[in-house]
């Protein structure tokens, strides 16, 4: 009987949404549209999960009533609305794609410090940290059929324009942890400016301000929900995800999904270069393994830096460091000289250039775009236009790319690698990290009894434990 009551409730729950929210609104399968994250394959959703007919809900797999109150604990700046949409992500990411919620389990310990640190630098929900989940599955190097990259998912255009980043074949910086992430917070703390709603400026973070606020003169509402039935497809699950994802990377325990192998992170140090450098020769001499720069390295694309290059970080694992400062001077010269007759000297490299078109009598937009080679669309977001009118002397700028010949060697310094003084190292000590695996009657506190150094409060800071954590029989509870 108190299993009917509770289906009986719902039923009731979703016929009141279902005026703000009919049942003409869109599968979660239909999400897989622009920058989001998820391939095709991994978006044929919610099929006998919670699929909506006739606006009623089936099959429900977990208690309604439990997912509300615990969005409502969790809530803090960012409203965590509870509806269908949102139940059907829930059990979305906890029964078909639980193991991408373990990977993302296992992988968030390496994200989510730099994440906290820049969203407490510009005074941000904390919980937007949960937002790169969806954008990228925390790929570092995630990359969008429509040309996003990154954790952060940055278009070429914005990352340059907006936040002055360098996208080319030499230097992506979207694939930059930090720089990346600063730029999101930049962007997030636009987007919350001009809308004064947190939902709001999530989906114009998907779907960009444009097509929100054409949404908003369509609908006639000012929030999220109000419009959600005049957004593009993908950002009307876009929310939902985020709402889902919050509460799954709070809640895994209790549906029985954990980390079991936890992201590796390499400690690193940071050093600030410029100008020509050849990465393989400085690998080689600082005796950093080629994989191991491209894993701390991602943004860096090719195997040379070029002369043009005036500020860029690049991370060396802090065992080497040490080494890396002693020779310094000897490794970039060495790293940093080219021969004239070397084939990697001169390059012919793609830039993309600014320019601008006066407009004339009688031109529309359609002519500009015609005779630059740039879409209208691409033009109206340049250059920040509403209408497709154009008055008669205006000048309208465009990005247009070009080819050109440069010269990568930037030192005219030659020291033989083998001139390069040898100082001893201790070889690294290798840190494991360690488990243990509950048993009946175990208390955190009987846990860390146990193990040496170990309290109860590094135990839930490792595991990611709220105060009133259940143990079951079969956790595996990190203790290192």
């Amino acid at each position: 009987m108190k299993q009917l009551g509770l289906v009986v409730l719902f039923c009731l729950f979703a016929l009141r949404i279902s005026a703000q929210i009919t049942a003409s609104t869109p599968y979660p399968q239909e999400v897989n549209v622009g920058k989001s994250y998820f391939p095709n394959d991994e978006l044929n959703f919610a099929d006998s999960l919670a699929n909506v007919e006739q606006g009623l809900p089936t099959a429900l797999m977990i208690d309604p009533l439990l997912v509300q109150k615990r969005l409502a604990s969790l809530q803090q700046r960012i409203p965590l609305n509870y509806n269908l949409q949102t139940h059907q992500f829930v059990e979305y990411f906890a029964f078909k794609k639980a193991e991408f919620t373990k990977r993302m389990l296992e992988k968030r310990d390496t994200y989510f410090p730099i994440y906290e640190k820049y969203l407490k630098q510009y005074n941000l929900p904390d919980e937007l940290k949960y937002l790169s989940l969806i954008e990228s599955g925390l790929e570092p190097k995630a990359l969008s059929n429509k040309g996003a990259a990154g954790l952060w998912q940055f278009m070429p255009y914005t990352a340059r324009g907006d936040f002055g980043m360098r996208v080319d074949s030499f230097v992506d910086e979207r694939f930059d942890v930090e720089k990346a992430t600063e730029a999101a917070c930049k962007y997030l703390s636009q987007l919350h400016r001009i809308f004064g709603d947190w939902h709001m400026a999530l989906a114009a973070y998907n779907t960009g301000p444009g097509n929100v606020k054409r949404a908003i003169r369509k609908c006639g509402k000012s929030d999220f929900w109000g419009i959600y039935n005049c957004l593009p497809k993908q950002t009307r699950a876009y929310v939902p995800q985020f709402i889902a994802m919050t509460y799954m990377m709070n809640y895994n325990w209790d549906h029985a999904i954990q980390a079991e192998k936890y992201h590796q992170v390499i400690p690193s140090d940071t050093i600030h270069v410029k100008g020509y450098l050849n990465l393989a020769l400085l690998n080689r001499l600082a005796s950093i393994s080629n994989d191991t720069f491209r894993v701390l390295n991602p943004h860096v694309l090719a195997a040379i830096l070029p002369a043009d290059v005036r500020k860029i970080i690049i991370r060396i694992p802090k065992d080497k460091v040490a080494y890396f400062q002693a020779n310094r001077l000897a490794i970039l010269d060495s790293a940093g000289y080219v021969s004239r007759s070397d084939s990697l000297a001169f390059q012919f490299v793609d830039r993309l250039v600014k320019k601008t078109i006066t407009v004339k009598r009688g031109q529309s937009i359609y002519d500009i775009s015609r005779i630059v080679g740039v879409s209208v669309f691409e033009l109206k977001r340049v250059n920040h236009l509403r209408s497709n009118r154009l008055k008669k002397g205006k000048r309208i700028a465009y990005y247009t790319r070009i080819r050109e010949k440069v010269n990568l060697a930037s030192s005219s310094f030659d020291i033989p690698a083998d001139s390069i003084p040898v100082v001893t190292r201790k070889p690294a000590t290798k840190k494991y990290i360690k488990y243990y695996k509950v048993r009946s009657g175990d208390t955190l506190s009987d846990i860390a009894e146990r193990h040496n150094g170990l309290t109860v409060e590094k135990l839930k800071k490792l595991n990611h434990l709220r105060s009133k954590a259940i143990l079951r029989p079969g956790m595996r509870l990190r203790i290192s």
